[in-house]
This record gives structure tokens, sequence and C-alpha cells, in this order.
């Protein structure tokens, strides 16, 4: 967060008095007939208040400016407005209400009621006047005060326009001037108080029987149009002094000296919405808005140029801008911002050299480069426990920003770039990471991150932050590398135990690495991937020999540990399935069947030593099967599940409640024939379902074909395949360890 960084400490006023009106009884503010409140400015701050922030004004909008103070109003509540004083940087808060500022002068208006606007002098603090405009009939509509003259517009019933000066003294009665020189049919496009004294007036109407579009310069102190001339019908934004006027036409600023028909067009470039200000000598231009646009300009600058003749010099002043309104002295009051000093009010000002420079008055506590508003670092990532929360987030002060996060492990220098998402629009990037890097499964340990965020409106430099966390996931049931990504376990021809990241497999093909857990596994008749069966945190692998005697490899962080003996008489068995939890107790139970078809159930005891406890008999007929396949969490449910081939190629469903038993069985489909192997696996596609792979060696030379989950229902497991590329090790006399 950026630091307050006002050349004047501001200082929130405690008190904000309140008074009627000499001879009216006390009523709550703005019940008729009482007069409204005074609003008594209260006294400079004491010596030990002058170190607060500048509370009055953070993340607030200017509304007027005058030579002791400026009007400004909540971005939050719209009826909330304060003001400022230059002297001692006391700011008042004022009471709720909708409050006008003009240029150049202290006198604020508050419309108290439809017809009824009282009109403070914030220089005395004095009880206001107030102004009954009833007598404006009920198409008066105010466009704002100039001083103690309020602005109205009124029209009859063909909708032409009277412009009324009203205005009046404590006391006496209201006065209202009509503005003269107007054309009968005149219609009001566009107006502008934003320099004292005059009115810019933008607005439609017969001259010698001819409809024109004008810019006239009406003078508020004669009630006269001083100035009139024709300009483009889709003339933009307008400004009017005691010398010059503006306009934006098209994507140029043309300005003239009064009462002269030469003009000077400037090419300021395309910009719906540019403004124009006048100020001394000088004409200035911006697109407001700039510190949340999402798109570049180099019109959300404050630019100046010199109105001197033949003087073509220009200044940028300021990197965004809201809005402003004239100073004493022929200077402007803006509000913007600044990549150096951040968003605020701005006061712009001849410098020595004759040439305006911004000075920064008041900050409200927002930075105009993107900046990091809150954000999320926890220290430690679980992605299996992430309950719907991003796993990083950064707040940032504007919208479409392009983020990017490249996550990096410490120990390998691996690294990859995941996605950063705004999916709200609110300025909140959020980071839900797969546990993917390059494609792979990350593995488990220190990593870094670095996040990068372009502005998109591109003020400023790019935003960089750093930092770090340790990646805890624990391991999948199919995971040997560490990591709570699945591996696909295989036995080359030769004999040696090679995995491949899954989640590296269904993304790039060829380029996913193997790992190599050893050698001699020749001597096995069947591999199985059993998932964590010892109680540790790492998945297991079991080798049936050809003397039936079962042996067991615990997993650990590396790949896998000496063997142990489990025991003999396995050849009993010609298909054996691991990896699920059929028992409910949180470990991956043995599924075997007999030569006569009869289903035993070994569950996991989560002991090295002994890791399967005696049989169960589950049933008989499996003999009509040839291959079993067991994993959990297929449709989504968490139901440990049992697939089985029938010899027909017809894959069917077991699912067992956890109670060590399965419900009848339920038709998945048929064609299964064409694999070789059949295996199941982890979460590979990051939707936290278990999903299945088919090998068959006959089809385009070797293909693996990757079967995600489908949501749960009562006929739909298994989502549509996809078509793996063949690591290259794999051959035909590679199988694949299930």
């Amino acid at each position: 967060m950026r630091t307050s960084r006002s050349r004047r400490r501001l200082v929130t006023a405690v008190a904000v008095a309140f008074a009627v009106t000499a001879g009216a009884a006390a009523a709550p503010a703005l019940a008729a007939p009482a007069s409204a409140p005074a609003l008594a400015v209260a006294a400079p701050a004491a010596a030990g208040e002058a170190e607060q922030d500048a509370i009055g004004i953070r993340a607030s909008l200017l509304r007027g400016s005058g030579p002791s103070g400026f009007l400004t109003r909540s971005k939050t509540t719209v009826d909330q407005f304060f003001w400022t004083r230059y002297a001692d940087g006391a700011t008042v808060t004022l009471p709720r209400g909708e409050y006008h500022g003009s240029a150049r002068s202290d006198v604020i208006v508050r419309r108290a009621e439809t017809d009824r606007y009282a009109v403070y002098d914030m220089s005395t603090g004095g009880a206001p006047v107030e102004i009954d405009t009833a007598f404006l009939g009920s198409s008066a509509q105010f466009l704002g005060p100039s001083g103690k003259t309020l602005v109205f517009r009124t029209s009859d019933a063909s909708g032409n326009a009277t412009l009324h000066l009203v205005s009046q003294e404590q006391g006496a009665e209201p006065v209202d001037r009509t503005v003269t020189g107007l054309p009968a049919d005149t219609r009001v496009v566009r107006h502008s108080l934003s320099s004292p004294g005059v009115l810019a007036l933008l607005h439609t109407g017969s001259v010698d029987g001819v409809s024109q579009t004008r810019l006239g310069v009406v003078d508020l102190t004669s009630g006269k149009l001083a100035d009139s001339r024709v300009v483009p019908a889709g003339t933009g934004s307008i400004s009017a002094s005691d010398t010059h006027v503006a306009w934006v036409d098209g994507a140029y600023v043309v300005t003239a000296r009064r009462g002269a028909t030469t003009t000077v067009r400037t090419s300021a470039g395309w910009g719906t919405g540019l403004r124009v200000d006048l100020m001394g000598d000088w004409v200035t231009y911006s697109l407001p808005g700039g510190s949340t646009a999402t798109t570049p300009s180099d019109l959300h600058a404050l630019t100046a140029r010199s109105l001197t003749a033949g003087n073509a010099t220009t200044v940028k002043l300021l990197d965004t801008t809201l809005t402003a309104y004239a100073e004493a002295g022929g200077g402007l009051l803006v509000q913007g911002g600044t990549v150096a000093q951040g968003e605020g009010v701005y006061r712009i000002a001849p410098g020595a050299d004759g040439r305006p420079a911004a000075t920064l008055v008041a900050d409200t506590g927002e930075s105009t480069a993107l900046a990091v508003t809150d954000e999320k670092l926890p220290g430690t990532i679980d992605l299996r426990r992430d309950n719907g929360e991003p796993h990083l987030s950064w707040g940032l002060n504007q919208q479409k920003a392009q983020v990017t996060l490249k996550i990096t492990e410490t120990a390998t220098g691996a690294h990859g770039w995941v996605p950063v998402k705004d999916d709200d629009g609110d300025g909140t990037y959020t980071v839900f990471w797969n546990g993917e890097l390059d494609g792979a499964g990350a593995t488990n340990g220190a990593y870094t991150w670095t996040m990068t965020a372009r502005p998109a409106n591109r003020i400023g430099p790019d935003l960089i932050r750093s930092g770090s966390f340790t990646l805890d996931s624990g391991h999948g049931p199919h995971a040997y590398s560490n990591s709570f990504s699945p591996d696909l376990l295989t036995r080359t021809g030769s004999g040696r135990l090679v995995s491949y990241d899954v989640r590296r497999l269904t993304d790039n093909g060829h380029s996913a690495p193997a790992k190599d857990h050893g050698g001699g596994w020749q001597i096995y008749d069947r591999v199985i991937a059993t998932g964590n069966v010892a109680g540790t945190t790492h998945a297991d692998v079991l080798g049936r020999d050809r003397a039936g005697v079962l042996w067991f490899y615990q997993g650990t962080d590396t790949g896998l540990a000496r063997r142990t003996q489990v025991g003999g008489g396995w050849q009993v068995y010609d298909k054996l399935a691991g990896g699920t939890d059929v028992t409910g107790d949180g470990r991956a139970d043995l599924l075997a069947a007999d030569r006569s078809g009869v289903l035993w159930l070994y569950p996991a005891t989560g002991d090295t030593a002994r890791p399967f406890a005696t049989r169960k008999k589950i049933g008989g007929g499996w003999q009509v099967y040839d291959k079993l396949v067991s994993l959990n969490n297929v449709g989504g449910d968490g139901a440990s599940r049992l697939f089985a081939r029938d010899k027909n190629g017809v894959l069917w469903d077991y699912w067992s409640p956890g109670d060590g038993t399965f419900k009848p069985r339920r038709q998945i489909g048929g064609g299964w024939q064409r694999y070789k192997e059949i295996v199941g696996t982890g979460n590979a596609d990051s939707d936290d379902r278990f999903d299945l792979i088919g090998y068959d060696p006959s089809h385009l030379g070797r293909t693996l074909h990757f079967y995600g989950s489908a949501n749960a229902s009562p006929t739909m497991f298994l989502g549509g395949r996809k078509q793996l590329s063949t690591p290259p090790a794999l051959d035909d006399r590679n199988t694949l360890v299930f």
C-alpha cells in the first residue's frame, strides 16, 4: 500500500456546528420552514494532530475550488461532502446532502429541497442565504453555481430554453436575470462553469433563419451572450475564460481568442470524452479516468499547450485526471495523479519559467501506478484442501491488468507459468493451481513465485512481487515421484520399472520424461500398483514371483524401498487389483480372484511387516471376467469402485459402500476387449475424480487412451476418451502396472 505523500497533512475537523438564522425556531435540517444550518469551519488542528492522514479527502472527488479551500465528495457515499482549508489543512465533514462547488470561489450551494437552495460562504462559516426558486416553475434545471450566482435552465412547451441567473442577498428577495442574446429556439447541448464569471454554452438555435450549432460565452455579470461562433455539430468538451474559448472537434483541440475568428487546431488524437480547460495563456486537455482505464492512451495524461501566438510549446503535467476547476491566479485545481506521487488534488500554476507545473495539494491515498491493495499468500499449499478458495490471490487497484505468475521449484529450478484470473472483474486476481509445472505434476517441497502485472492503461511500470511457499499435498494413490500427480508405471522388456507423469502424457506426449525405479522386475509374473497400504503417505507396489510368493515394496519420497516378503501361495489367483479402499478405513485394500471364480478381500493393515489382514470372501462367479481394475471416486461420489471386464469386452461397475462388500453390478459399455491393459490412475485431469488408461498395442502402433471420469450418475461414470502419445520406451514387450 502506498503511504500518504501530501505536501500538507490534512486533519479531519472534529466539530461541525449547527445553527439557525435569527428568529427561526430550531428544527431538523431541511425541515421547512426552518432555515438551513450554518456550517462552522472548525478551528485549526492542535499540534498533536498534525501527523494524521488526509482522512477528509481519502477516496474523494473534487467538486469545487476557492481561494481558501476546496470541496470534495466521497466516492462511495454520494451525499457525503467535505470542505478542506489550505491555511491549516483542516477538513470539515459537511452534514449529509447534495452540494455544488464552483470555480475560484469559497461559496458552495446545498440543495435543501426541490426548489430550495442554501448558499454558504465557507471563508466565513456564517449563516447561509436561502433561495426559494419555486417561481422558476417545474421545468427548472439547476446547471450549477458560479460564486453566489445560481444558473438555471427552463423550457417552454416547445422545448426552447431560457437561462436564468438567480442570486439573493441575506434578508432580501431573490433576483432573477434572464440571459439575453440567445436565439428564441435555443436548445442547450452542453455547458461549462469551470472558469469564474463566465458560462461556456454549446447550444443549437436559428440565426437569420438558419439552424446552427454554436459555442457561446455568457458574461454572468451582465447576463448577456458576449461571444458566439458556429462550431461542428459533434463538438465535445468546451471551456471559456476571460480571454479565450476552447472546444474539442474530433481529434483536435481548437482554441480561439474571444471575439476573433481565427482558430488554432491542435491534433490531440482520438479519445471520446476528451476534456479541455483554459488557464491564463494555456489550454489543457486530457481523457479523464485514466487511473481506472482498461486501454492505453496518450490522452490519459494532462497536457498543457501554450496559447501564445506562434508558440506550440506543450507540457505534460499529470499522468491521469478526473476533473478540474479554475483557481485564483489563473491556475487550475485538478484531481488526478502521477506515478511518482499518486492520486490527489494538484495545483497547476505557472512556475518561475512561465511554464505550468503541478504541485500536490492533497493526497487521496490512492496509487496512480498499479499497486497491491490486498493479498493472500499462504506459507503452505495443499492442493487437496483448497475448499474452493484460491491458492494465491492479489487485490490490485486496477481491473484487466495482464497478470502472469511464474512458479519455480527451489531444488531443481523447474518452473512453469500458472494462469491468473480476475473472474469477477473487481480487481481481485486469483490463482487456482492444479499442481502442474510445464505439464508435469509438481513435487512436494519448497517453491518460489514471481507475479508480474502489467497495467491495462500502460501508466507506470509493471508491478512485480515475489515470495515463496511450501507445497505439501501428500501423495496420490498412483504417485511415485513425491507428488500428488498420478504416475503410469511400466515394466520394460528388460525388466526395468519406469514411471511417467500422467499429466505430462495428457499434455505433452513424447516430452514426458521417464523416471527409472530400478531393474530386476522381470522375475515377477504380476506387478500391482496398490496405493498406500502400509500406513505411510506414499504409494506402494506389489510383485508376485513365479513361485507364487508375494513381495511388498514400500513407497518413499524418492521411489521404492527394499522389498519385504508378504507370503507364498498367491499363485492360486489369476486376477489381482489394488488401489481402492473397500473397508472404509482410509487404506487401499487388495482384491484377488482365484481360478475358481471366488473374489477375496485382503484388508490393508498399515503395517509394513504385515501389510494385509486375513482374507475375507466376497463371493463367487468372477471367472466370467478377465480383467479387474479398482479405483476410488470415479463418479465424484467418493465411493470405491471395482471395474470388471468380461470376456466379451463389456465393462461392468461394482461400487462399494465402504463396508467390505459390493453392490450389484451396473454396465458401463462394450468394446473394452481392444485393450491389453486397463489401468486405474489417480486424479490426472484436476477434477478431483480418478481416471482410467487403456493400452491398445494394435492401434496406430501402440496407443494409450485416457478416460477422464464424468459426473456421478446412475449410468455414466467415464467421460470421452482422449488419445495419449505413447512414451518411447513403451513397446510390445512392456506391460502396464495396474
